[in-house]
């Protein structure tokens, strides 16, 4: 994953600081990061004169202390930093930065303006992230905190890097379908279905084409967050594995459960806790392998509950 490296990494900031996340912090173990901070590449000292998006007749980036416009030199190091990355899963930028903000940076009418013309600006190298790779996940420290969003974003980092390392064979990807399939079925029942199809069709299809094929459909699929009455459906579905087996009381906490979760009074976390002691009750293994339930790393600071509970396989 690239990030900005002012987030734990390097007080790189133009204040000579750094941002720390428990979150980043907690990922280090499962991650290979890719630090990097645009200003301090293209010479920029710390700390720094603070530097500015400024929309004229071109959106520039300039500093205003010292009248230096340093857009052509941003353009050229982001170009280059991008061209040369490979196997990138996702991104973790700066908020509110003029070289990393997704959407969250100051736009001035001139370098020495007051108060900026709006506050919803991307920053050069955001900018041209959410250009050239418009499937992969990005997202910025802020953005991090939140439930929801945090869920959908750590969820689409591991499952593509899953199925970057599983594209070996038709039956890798098999696999993949397998221990993924409720979770897939959580973003798009009826989409989902159009994998199993895809998969079906190996031996009529280049692997390579179905290797594209199945790779771009998964993107399609995760690209927005699920709805809730998808993922309560994908959970009743799991439900039918073992419901048979349940005392009506407990049969009825879980349908409660799922119903909470459907009208938003239960987080995903709590819904999946409520669940996964019965999954491993029953020893239901096909289910103690679906990523529903844990779709990525334990000890990740968000999944540290189910921790030896579930067979994770990334």
């Amino acid at each position: 994953m690239v990030i900005s490296k002012c987030l734990g990494f390097e007080r790189c900031r133009y204040n000579g600081k750094m941002v720390t996340s428990d979150i980043i912090e907690n990922f280090r173990s499962f991650v290979e990061f890719i630090t990097v901070c645009p200003e301090v590449e293209i010479g920029l000292g710390v700390p720094r004169d603070p530097i500015r998006l400024v929309n004229g007749r071109t959106l520039r980036l300039v500093q205003p202390a010292t009248g230096l416009d340093i857009t052509e030199k941003m353009q050229v190091f982001v170009s280059s930093f991008l061209d040369n990355l490979s196997d990138v899963d996702g991104f973790i930028l700066k908020s509110k930065s003029p070289s990393c903000g997704f959407g969250t940076t100051k736009v001035f009418a001139s370098a020495d303006a007051q108060e900026p013309l709006h506050r919803h600006g991307s920053g050069f190298l955001a900018k041209r992230v959410i250009e050239r790779f418009a499937n992969l996940p990005y997202i910025d420290e802020t953005s991090l905190i939140e439930h929801e969003i945090r869920e959908h974003f750590l969820t689409r980092i591991f499952m593509y890097a899953d199925l970057r390392l599983h594209l070996n064979s038709i039956q890798e990807l098999m696999d993949f379908q397998s221990r993924n399939k409720l979770l897939l079925m959580a973003y798009d029942q009826r989409r989902s279905k159009v994998l199993g199809r895809i998969l079906a069709d190996h031996k009529q299809r280049p692997f390579a084409e179905i290797v594209r094929a199945y790779t771009r459909t998964v993107k399609e699929i995760t690209l927005v967050p699920p709805s809730r009455g998808n993922v309560a459906n994908a959970f009743m579905h799991a439900f039918g594995y073992f419901s048979h087996k349940m005392g009506s009381d407990k049969k009825q906490y879980l349908l409660d459960c799922m119903e909470a979760y459907r009208k938003g009074v239960l987080t995903l976390q709590e819904l999946r806790k409520s669940m996964i002691p019965w999954i491993l009750e029953f020893r239901i293994a096909y289910l103690e392998d679906q990523t529903l339930f844990c779709p990525y790393p334990e000890n990740s600071g968000i999944a540290d509950q189910y921790k030896g509970n579930v067979n994770i396989q990334h």
